[in-house]
């Protein structure tokens, strides 16, 4: 009884560590775009050679002083000097071309808004060559015409939110 209950310790602990080995050792299949290890026709598909996995080293943040370069040539190298002033004048210069963007980008909106209001006439927008008052097209026209100015209206109003951003010159947008 007690050489019985050994050989079923010694097979159970055989199996173990054979499903542990073939699952380690199993073949991983590439069938189209699929990656299995349990592919339906594996001859349709290319058995993959894995090896250990690979970790990328990405980019850590450095926290407070980073550690001394080696020799000067490497400071020269990661220490430059920056002109605080020079600094200040490109990013002076850079706000000011956002903003005449923005200006004119704002004016052609301006100009469009003011046109479509204008050909909408306060929803009687003029009639085409062959359509009345009551036809489909006419009515999906208004709608479609309301719904361009409404949108073109919500454009203006976030224009005006990135002009506001850019303060000195604000005086010269006009709000509508």
């Amino acid at each position: 009884m007690q050489s019985m209950k050994k050989t079923w310790q010694l097979l159970i602990i055989a199996s173990t560590l054979s499903v542990g080995f073939s699952s380690a050792d199993q073949a991983v299949y590439k069938c189209g775009q699929e990656i299995t290890n349990q592919p339906s026709d594996p001859t349709r598909c290319q058995k993959l050679l894995i090896s250990s996995p690979t970790q990328i080293e990405g980019t850590r943040v450095q926290m407070g002083q980073a550690s001394k370069p080696l020799n000067s040539a490497s400071v020269a190298a990661v220490e430059r000097p920056v002109n605080p002033s020079s600094q200040a004048q490109d990013s002076l210069q850079r706000n000011a071309q956002a903003r005449t963007i923005l200006e004119d980008e704002w004016q052609k909106l301006s100009d469009r808004y003011a046109e479509m209001v204008r050909n909408f006439n306060g929803g009687q927008p003029a009639l085409l060559v062959g359509e009345t008052s009551q036809n489909p097209q006419y009515k999906r026209r208004t709608a479609d015409m309301q719904v361009q100015i409404e949108r073109m209206s919500r454009d203006i109003l976030a224009l005006n939110r990135e002009l506001a951003r850019y303060a000195p010159n604000l005086a010269n947008v006009k709000t509508q």
